[in-house]
């Protein structure tokens, strides 16, 4: 059959008609030959015969509107053509629909403005244009809108603006946010300041950057971009913020890891400055990593020739500034030197720590460090670390000599000071380096002290004396002793005030004209078993000769004992006198 789908067996129409007539044929033959054997009655031969008439009308009838269906094949297709027509063209049409959807996006970009080229031409030509109306003369001559009419647009942009930032979700680390005349103004502080407002690209609902400054800087002022740079980074700050949920966020995010990269370099360069300067060889620096320091010293391979941190760095480095380098090794300790490290926290944030607990003369509890990032000064920050630690030091050994009844007996024996007006006139002269004046006066007797100081290059000890009451080199062995650790700050102030009171005595002996033999017993040998002190002042009668000698030492209480002894010549020959005994106790 010519209107078979494909896949079904088909035959032709005449074979199929010739079958049907074969088929009657063959049940009419079997029919009478049926008839003619006799075993069937008359009547079941007519049932036979009306069974045989009934199917052959049937299937003639069937063969009948076969053969009237066929002559409509033609029909048929046609229809099922026009259907197929339509489904394609339904198809194409979604298609075309799609595309002009997705297309006007790209349209209104692509298209091309309808250039008047006549007029163009006579512009050219002419250097005028005769065509334009008279009321652009009087739009023209309105190029500014006036104040009262500059009033009701900023407040309608301002009204935008806030809309705007209400929707939106402002970092805490942005300190001031400030609306007028339709910009927003964004600072942090020591950090930049940004003003923006809307209409990037002509879109009233993403930011345009207007204006940036930066706000880390030095004693000589804030860092100062080139303008190209500060171009290009605009550019790429508003690209970022066009796509991003959060746009400030965006814009803190990115700005603010610039500022840090920038403290840290002009950090590390300033170190630089000071190690070639009046801090050299008094300090040196580490670089801090993920991994841990990466150089001591000048030199390193993340710092090139030129002072600058090797950009292949992905990580903002931290710096370790340490001071007192030989620190450990005159406190006879095995402790490191102490150190101020400056890095970016885990919040991005500069982080300012000492290495061991130091207090604040100031406030009096643990001092505090930062870094003014609007005017960065390293070795402000590094004084005032050595102020703390000097402070701290000097505090540690007052409560020490505080809790000796013998060196404090009444207040103001041991006192710590902070201020210049209070030091020696002679002693800050010498010492000019001694920035902080944070000293310890130890009571020698009467209003004479002794001053303990501590060198803010070195951290050693400075300990001197008001109106020469000691020898300087009893000073300097005490000063020495002290800052080798084999005495503690207690035995050496009790024999300063011993040597002193000695010292004092004798200076008086010398005025009332009596011999004195300070440290220096040549004249005559005294027993260990009276002699048994190291600070004792022995005086001579000048009357008396060698016969007579007077012995002045001092009791746990400073208070001096005077011992009278009578002498006689040695035996030997020799000018030295044997003590054979004591006359009187004075």
């Amino acid at each position: 059959m010519a209107g078979a789908e494909l896949g079904q067996q088909t035959v032709e129409f005449s074979a199929l008609v010739g079958r049907a007539a074969e088929e009657s044929f063959s049940s009419l033959k079997e029919l009478v030959e049926k008839s003619k054997s006799g075993d069937q009655s008359d009547t079941e031969k007519k049932i036979s015969l009306l069974k045989y008439l009934v199917k052959t009308q049937q299937r003639m009838l069937r063969l009948n509107v076969l053969a009237k269906w066929c002559k409509q094949v033609p029909l048929i297709q046609y229809c099922q053509q026009l259907s197929s027509t339509l489904s394609s063209h339904d198809t194409c049409f979604t298609q075309a629909a799609d595309s002009l959807f997705f297309m006007h996006e790209g349209l209104q970009q692509a298209r091309a403005p309808a250039y008047d080229v006549p007029s163009a031409i006579q512009v050219l030509l002419t250097g005028n244009y005769q065509r334009l109306p008279k009321c652009i003369e009087d739009v023209g001559a309105q190029g500014v809108l006036t104040e009262e009419e500059q009033k009701p647009v900023l407040k309608k942009l301002d009204t935008l603006v806030r809309t705007k930032l209400l929707e939106l979700s402002i970092p805490k680390e942005i300190s001031e946010v400030k609306v007028s005349d339709g910009t927003v103004l964004l600072s942090v502080d020591g950090e930049f300041k940004v003003l923006v407002t809307l209409g990037y690209r002509g879109h009233l609902s993403m930011w345009r950057i207007l204006h940036l400054e930066l706000l880390v800087g030095e004693k000589s002022g804030p860092i100062k971009l080139e303008e190209s740079r500060k171009h290009v980074l605009g550019d790429d700050l508003e690209r970022r913020m066009s796509v991003a949920e959060n746009p400030f966020l965006t814009l803190y995010s990115v700005l603010h890891e610039l500022c840090i990269a920038l403290v840290m370099d002009t950090v590390i360069r300033q170190v630089q400055l000071l190690r070639q300067g009046r801090w050299k060889d008094a300090i040196r620096f580490e670089l801090i990593s993920d991994g841990g320091p990466s150089h001591t010293g000048p030199s390193s391979s993340q710092i090139n020739q030129d002072g600058e941190v090797d950009s292949a760095s992905l990580r903002t480095p931290g710096l370790k500034i340490m001071y007192w380098l030989d620190f450990s090794k005159g406190s006879g300790t095995s402790d490191s030197c102490p150190y101020v490290k400056i890095e970016p926290g885990p919040d991005l944030q500069i982080k300012c720590l000492h290495s061991t607990f130091v207090i604040d003369p100031l406030t009096g509890k643990e001092a505090e460090f930062s870094l003014d990032q609007s005017c960065i000064n390293v070795e402000k920050l590094l004084l005032r670390a050595i102020c703390c630690n000097r402070y701290t030091r000097l505090l540690e050994i007052q409560k020490e000599l505080a809790k000796n009844s013998q060196i404090c007996r009444v207040a103001g024996d041991v006192t710590l000071l902070s201020h210049t007006d209070e030091l020696d006139v002679d002693f800050k002269k010498k010492y000019t380096e001694y920035e902080g004046h944070e000293v310890l006066h130890v009571r020698a007797y009467g209003s004479a002290f002794f001053t303990l100081g501590i060198n803010i290059r070195n951290g050693r000890f400075l300990l001197r004396s008001t109106q020469n009451i000691l020898s300087p080199s009893a000073l300097s062995e005490c000063e020495e002793a002290l800052n080798q650790g084999s005495i503690n700050s207690a035995e050496g102030f009790m024999s300063l005030r011993s040597k002193s009171i000695l010292h004092l005595f004798a200076s008086i002996s010398r005025f009332l004209g009596l011999e004195v033999y300070e440290n220096n017993f040549a004249a005559v040998k005294i027993p260990k078993s009276i002699a048994n002190d190291s600070a004792m002042l022995l005086l001579g009668f000048p009357d008396c000769g060698s016969s007579y000698f007077l012995l002045m030492q001092l009791d746990n209480d400073f208070k001096p004992l005077l011992k009278l002894i009578e002498t006689q010549p040695d035996m030997s020959g020799k000018i030295n006198s044997l003590v054979t005994r004591i006359v009187q106790p004075v």
